[in-house]
């Protein structure tokens, strides 16, 4: 349109040069006229000939004036509307002004010619509830916030079909803006935002060996059958500081069988160090485990059958140990030894190799620890150490050089890692990976 305007007003311009050219040559006012008769037909034409482009920008406006409709659930925008938004330097490039981290655009990652068809149309009230869809629940906040787009370029860089994964953020209401930068980081995301309501446990929360696990947020896992559609019927859960590097829908095709959640279990691990000696020398609650052979898993990777949660209402049973926790004191962790009470000893045991957890150390130090034996298709910091801020320190740890690739933080991009050091251990990282 600017282009067709500047063309009009330098051709009216040299007509009118023209017109008080005639006249200084004293030639007739019939000339004149004949001349403002051909030049209104001629600028008639350049309208015309115009017309397409300007009906192309009028709509590529009203499309870009109603990008952001939140009305509707679910978020998914098309490379035409975030190309318009290229300048991205006051939205993503530089450092916000609220103190959350900026980030570049992740690329765009499609399926490939095997994958099942998906409604993936926002419009659809179905789209999410498709069959042919992976959904994957995390929280987020802005603590964490490095760590979780990590995770979610991670699992999307080795997914086969991409764009059939439907993330489902829980965040608190306050953090609003995270599911902006997430829609600016990843425009090709199928994801939806809930937010978590803190004051269902807020009153339930007892003071753990670690601040952080004390934050509600990190309860949110416990609600998901009840946030969640009903049409869901099952969801990976995942925590934030973990990276994947294996085909999430290997994960997701896991068989639960009677099982209502699916983790990788480690019953070699001292299950009584979990619990405080006055849960055990309660036999009440000792007798919970009647029954079972109760083994250690991590909340932070689970495979969750949503039904079978409903049915049983296991949400109300966790919420019931987290009420004795409050009266008497009868373990020191977070979220973790509700689920052990609920579940250990009925969990449909998955492979190792999906959650190599324990990478950021013990709750207290945070040390370097070495990876387990065996393959991996995900790494997991659980523990105090997390490797964004160990890598802001300076002082990383030498996995940390496995999540760095992952991490599409502007700050992250100035990281260095000792080269040979690093060569060596993803050397070493690939042939784990890909052992049977």
């Amino acid at each position: 349109m600017l282009f067709s305007t500047l063309l009009l007003s330098s051709y009216f311009f040299n007509l009118q040069n023209f017109e008080q050219y005639v006249k200084s040559r004293k030639r007739t006012s019939t000339m004149i006229w004949a001349l403002r008769v051909w030049g209104i037909s001629s600028a008639f034409l350049v309208v015309t000939a115009f017309l397409p482009s300007l009906q192309l920008w009028s709509r590529a406006e009203a499309a870009r004036s109603s990008r952001f409709d939140f009305s509707r659930s679910m978020v998914l925008l098309s490379e035409m509307d975030i190309r318009e938004h290229s300048d991205v330097g006051t939205l993503m490039r530089a450092e916000r002004s609220n103190g959350l981290p900026s980030f570049q655009e992740a690329p765009a990652f499609r399926n490939g010619v095997e994958c099942p068809m998906t409604r993936s149309t926002i419009s659809e009230p179905y789209a999410i509830c498709d069959a042919a869809s992976v959904h994957i629940a995390m929280t987020l906040d802005a603590a964490y916030l490095r760590g979780s787009i990590a995770a979610v370029y991670s699992v999307v860089k080795h997914a086969t079909c991409p764009e059939n994964i439907v993330f489902h953020f829980l965040l608190c209401e306050r953090d609003k803006e995270l599911k902006d930068l997430v829609t600016l980081t990843f425009p090709y995301l199928r994801f939806k935002v809930y937010y978590f309501v803190e004051n269902l446990v807020k009153n339930r929360i007892s003071l753990s060996v670690r601040q952080d696990l004390e934050q509600p947020l990190n309860y949110a896992r416990n609600y998901l059958a009840d946030i969640l559609e009903l049409c869901i019927h099952k969801v990976i859960y995942l925590d934030s500081d973990l990276v994947v590097v294996d085909d999430i829908a290997k994960l997701w095709e896991a068989k639960l069988g009677n099982s209502s959640l699916g983790a990788p279990e480690y019953c070699h691990a001292n299950f009584t160090k979990y619990f405080t000696d006055a849960f055990w020398s309660n036999m009440t609650f000792a007798n919970a485990f009647d029954g079972r052979k109760p083994c250690y898993f991590n909340t932070g990777v689970m495979v969750m059958d949503l039904l079978k949660w409903r049915q049983h209402n296991f949400t109300s049973k966790i919420e019931s140990w987290m009420d004795v926790q409050k009266v008497t004191r009868i373990y020191e962790l977070g979220s973790l030894p509700p689920f052990l009470l609920v579940f250990a000893g009925s969990v449909k045991a998955i492979e190792h190799r999906w959650n190599q957890h324990g990478l950021g150390g013990d709750n207290v130090l945070g040390s370097c620890r070495p990876l387990h034996p065996g393959p991996a298709s995900l790494l997991h910091w659980s523990g105090k150490g997390k490797p964004w801020m160990r890598l802001d320190s300076g002082c990383p740890c030498p996995l940390d050089s496995l999540w760095a690739p992952y991490d599409l933080s502007i700050k992250g991009k100035h990281h260095k890692v000792d080269g040979n050091e690093a060569s060596e251990l993803h050397s070493h990282f690939r042939h784990w990976a890909s052992s049977a």
